[in-house]
């Protein structure tokens, strides 16, 4: 049975399609529905899809968004997306991506459905056809050692042309065979493009759990497991079986919290401790992309008043190796951006952690003779460095950090002026609104119509 996900941002669509469409007929089930490419990207972690039916324009992650990231993380999946124009750019990306088809909205009406899926069909079967035989594949079926060549990037297609004859194509990006190791000369993974796997103890494995063994080692261990230095990675396939039944569970806010804090950018024990430990747990790569995307909005919420350009951080990370590159990018530019002259790295290090118990406690304001306090600075002396290293006194940067706070809110929540104000740390509705009028130029609820109207 084919398993099929429906993605659109329209609930009408999706039920429609579900409920419309004769799967059954045509060997395929609907076992999921999702409005936006990132809930559809969660769906796929926990649930197996054959078909993925996704619209294009969506909010939060757009299809074409989703098909990227799909053909990285589920290349095996077959992918055919849905249009309310006939829009050429948006079609061409899609196709050039790896969909199959797609389906113009307009056109529901007037194609029979069992048109459409028996189209779809039939090219999912072209597709799985141009695979050989399990006929063919008998010469490794009893080998107890096989190689794998896995591409990743989303774009790569094609195996090197230095491959030996008899490799088998498993899937996008996969590929698979028995005997030695291709001659040093003939063959390199072009830099970080494609990792070289030698799989061992496959004895007594038939090929379906061998192909299985092979995805399963993309989805979850490759990411972790690659190292451009290494020529080709050795995996013991019965160690492998075991690791997969490992827990793996793992808390985001703990996470968040330890690298919010800011002993990691200073105490380089401390981030090697901390990275090694990120890396144990081995969560799924599409969780831990997703978790370091809001980490870096919000390092950049923090870090505003030093950065001089914003962290940046890729649409995805095709390996540990380099997300850990990143990782250390990052730091190195927090710490760069940091180092006044003027100041000792104890008093650097003191001032940092002011501005992030300032930010941490935006609800409930820590006062300047306070927060010294905390930071083992005399209350004159840290105001004095403060205002040098920051540009601003410790009371206006509290005030303008509350105050980017609430934009944030007035744009992405629909809650009342009365909340956010509490939120930031102002009990008095009225006292707050005046003091965002006599910064931001205009009333809370001024800027929430105006953010609104520029959506």
């Amino acid at each position: 049975m084919i398993r099929v996900l429906i993605v659109d941002d329209d609930k009408l669509v999706r039920k429609g399609l579900a409920s419309a469409m004769p799967w059954q007929a045509f060997g395929m089930e609907v076992v999921g529905e999702a409005n936006n490419g990132m809930n559809a990207l969660k769906f796929m972690e926990e649930s197996k899809v054959d078909l993925l039916i996704t619209d294009l324009s969506m909010p939060v992650m757009s299809g074409i968004e989703l098909m990227r990231v799909v053909r990285q993380q589920y290349p095996q999946v077959q992918i055919v997306v849905l249009t309310l124009h006939q829009d050429f750019e948006y079609v061409q990306e899609a196709l050039r991506l790896g969909a199959i088809d797609y389906i113009a909205k307009v056109q529901l009406e007037k194609e029979q459905f069992e048109d459409v899926l028996g189209r779809i069909k039939a090219l999912m079967e072209q597709k799985d056809g141009a695979r050989p035989a399990a006929a063919q594949e008998e010469s490794w079926l009893h080998a107890d050692e096989l190689y794998a060549l896995y591409s990743l990037q989303p774009l790569i297609e094609e195996a090197d042309s230095a491959l030996p004859e008899q490799a088998v194509e498993a899937e996008a990006g996969l590929w698979y065979w028995a005997g030695v190791m291709p001659d040093a000369d003939s063959y390199r993974p072009d830099g970080q493009a494609a990792a070289l796997v030698c799989f061992t103890h496959l004895t007594g494995m038939d090929r379906k759990s061998v192909l299985q063994l092979l995805r399963s080692y993309r989805k979850s261990e490759l990411f972790y497991d690659f190292d451009p230095t290494l020529r080709v990675l050795h995996v013991n396939a019965a160690e492998l079986t075991e690791t997969e039944k490992a827990d793996r569970s793992f808390d985001i806010e703990e996470i968040k919290g330890k690298w919010l804090a800011a002993d990691w950018i200073y105490e380089t024990a401390v981030f090697e401790s901390m990275v090694r430990e990120l890396k144990s747990r081995k969560m799924p790569p599409i969780r831990l992309a997703r978790i370091f995307f809001s980490m870096s909005d919000e390092w950049n919420r923090r870090y505003q008043q030093l950065l001089g350009e914003p962290i940046a951080i890729d649409d995805f990370f095709s390996s540990w190796y380099r997300f850990e590159a990143w990782l250390r990018e990052v730091r190195e530019l927090i710490r760069a951006a940091n180092a006044k002259p003027l100041f000792s790295q104890e008093i650097q290090n003191s001032i940092v952690k002011a501005m992030h118990l300032a930010q941490s406690n935006i609800s409930e304001p820590i006062p300047a003779a306070d927060i010294a306090q905390m930071v083992n600075m005399s209350g004159s002396y840290f105001s004095q460095c403060f205002k040098q290293y920051a540009g601003q006194t410790y009371t206006d940067y509290v005030r303008d950090i509350r105050m980017e706070r609430a934009k944030e809110y007035l744009i992405t929540t629909t809650k009342t002026i009365q909340w956010i104000a509490e939120q930031i740390g102002y009990n008095d509705e009225k006292y707050f609104s005046r003091l965002f009028r006599e910064q931001v130029g205009v009333l809370p609820s001024e800027f929430r119509l105006q953010s609104s109207a520029e959506r």
